[in-house]
């Protein structure tokens, strides 16, 4: 719901209330009887119930002042407000197992032998004030000013607040004389920009301890005593504002009437107090991981974007429009934070037990680099397998004889240097075709399929044998190498995203168009594992391929 009210006696100037409301709502069933022979097996019969919901609110209220009286040489334009948002998600759950009868008793539940009731409450609040000041000469010279004072429930007291302002600056060059009908040039326009942002997308109450209590399947046996566990959660609790400064200049520009257009960006982006998921050592009674700020990273890239109308309608009726975008970016981490104790935090869990890690936060490399032994290769271009020690299978990079953690060395990394795409248009009298491309270039991916099942452990290792990976055909390993640069591989892939061909007519005076489409239509990749964008997060543990969707439609306008 919106509200606007402009006042009469200072023009210009309006008030603006925004409001929204929305509530979202899940329920869930699940039984299963105690007279099923799977379920006498599994806890007699089984009941679940779930109820959850969650209601969002927004409320923006904001003045703007806007006359048409210009202030000095220019125009301005004055915005402030105040903002207002909270989340309330509630997770109500009740969980029966050992039945004793099918027979539903009170509000539909029967009685059971193990009962679990358990209700979650989420709530999450951002509180904003804001300002912003635009001024504008002639649309040649523009600037914008603009201040963020953010407030989120996401951290405890005393970091709750953070302060982002921004400036921006531009200049229409070619509406200068020296640059009047230079070349075809159309539109030129000239941009810096400065800008300080905050960061708080993480989970909620993680700057709370909070415990968790073991189930019937999880407690401590004592003799013949079992005991419910209680694990307090890993927890920071001067976890504050992840922050980015960046630096941008760029260009907007266009030729032959706007035939040609597009923007090109430099940017450098400098992040302190980075939130970070850092895994907790096995062996100790907390969870997992904990958040936290850990260090500082940098960013540099450019970016580039071309728009083209390549033919026009003519007498042939054939037109072509097209794009063209290339981004290129530089990762590193700077410093992890001075008040810990070490040079490097391991992340990136994989399959092969707990513990295992094989990404790595260090200074001075792109975050989430792999942390691999530098594996060694036969004159054949095999890779070396020795049963009895690793030395002779993994370069010793200290030269102290002995092949250990400290021989594992930073090797590639998950982001692409470079990510294209190219989408094109063309319509020729009532046909028409659209197709989109996509393509990564040095991004790198851990192949933890083949890891893991590239073993001949695989076969002989267990009572029931396990699938092989074909790749244990070259390396000969007979136990998995989790951690051989072996299986960190280049997984660049150009991707054919969409294809649609349409064709277009009226018939009795109806417009009518019918099409097809293929989604996920092609991929060429030198990437072994099934799809090279399924370990975008630096980890392929996926075996499946994507789907191809093949889609036919009509379109009917009344």
């Amino acid at each position: 719901m919106q509200a606007v009210y402009r006042a009469p006696f200072i023009e210009g100037l309006t008030a603006n209330v925004n409001l929204g409301y929305d509530l979202a709502r899940a329920d869930r069933t699940t039984f299963y009887p105690n007279n099923l022979a799977a379920q006498v097996r599994q806890g007699q019969g089984l009941l679940f119930l779930a109820n959850n919901s969650q209601t969002n609110e927004v409320l923006e209220s904001y003045l703007g002042y806007s006359p048409s009286r210009s202030y000095g040489p220019g125009r301005l334009d004055v915005v402030g407000g105040y903002s207002y948002a909270q989340s309330h998600a509630e997770y109500p759950s009740l969980r029966e197992t050992n039945l004793t009868t099918n027979v539903l008793g009170d509000n539909g539940i029967p009685v059971a032998g193990n009962v679990q009731n358990r209700r979650d409450i989420v709530d999450y609040k951002l509180i904003s004030f804001f300002g912003r000041m635009n001024y504008n000469i002639n649309d040649r010279y523009l600037a914008a000013f603009s201040v963020r004072r953010d407030g989120s429930s996401r951290f405890g007291p005393g970091n709750q607040w953070g302060t982002f302002p921004s400036v921006a600056l531009a200049w229409r060059i070619s509406q200068e004389s020296f640059l009047q009908g230079v070349g075809g040039l159309s539109d030129l326009k000239l941009r810096a920009s400065w800008a300080k942002t905050g960061n708080q997308a993480f989970q909620d109450y993680l700057q709370y301890p909070t415990y968790t209590f073991s189930d019937g399947q999880t407690q401590v046996q004592f003799g013949n005593v079992y005991t419910t566990t209680i694990r307090p959660s890993a927890v920071d609790p001067n976890i504050h504002w992840e922050k980015t400064t960046a630096y941008n200049v760029g260009a907007d520009f266009g030729f032959s009437n706007q035939r040609i257009s597009g923007t090109i960006d430099w940017y450098t982006k400098n992040t302190s107090d980075l939130i970070f998921y850092v895994p907790i050592p096995a062996g100790t009674n907390l969870g997992n991981y904990v958040t936290t700020n850990i260090g500082s990273m940098r960013n540099r890239g450019l970016e580039l974007s071309v728009n083209a109308e390549i033919l026009r309608p003519s007498a042939t009726g054939l037109r072509w429009t097209a794009s063209v975008t290339a981004a290129h970016n530089r990762n590193e981490l700077l410093t992890i934070n001075p008040s810990r104790s070490v040079s490097k935090i391991l992340t990136g869990g994989i399959s092969g037990g707990v513990g295992n890690n094989i990404e790595v936060l260090e200074p001075g490399v792109p975050i989430n680099s792999f942390f691999v032994y530098q594996q060694r290769y036969d004159a054949s271009g095999k890779p070396i397998y020795d049963t009895g020690t690793p030395t002779n299978m993994y370069v010793d990079q200290n030269g102290d004889g002995i092949i250990n953690d400290s021989d594992r060395r930073p090797f590639h990394d998950p982001t692409p240097k470079w990510i294209l795409g190219h989408s094109s248009y063309f319509n020729y009298k009532r046909f028409d075709v659209s197709l989109t491309l996509r393509a990564y270039l040095g991004n790198w991916v851990y192949n933890n399929v083949a890891s893991t099942l590239g073993a001949y452990q695989n076969l002989t290792g267990s009572s029931m044998p396990a699938n092989l990976h074909t790749s244990v055909l070259t390396t000969g390993f007979v136990v998995p190498q989790y951690y051989s640069d072996y299986f960190v591989e280049d997984a660049s892939f150009l991707r054919m995203d969409n294809i649609t061909v349409g064709y277009a007519a009226t018939y009795r005076g109806q417009q009518f168009r019918l099409f097809g489409t293929i989604q996920n239509a092609f991929t060429i990749t030198g990437y072994s594992g099934v799809d090279p964008t399924s370990g975008l997060n630096g980890i392929d543990n996926n075996i499946y391929p994507r789907a191809r969707t093949i889609s036919t439609g009509l379109d009917i306008r009344f």
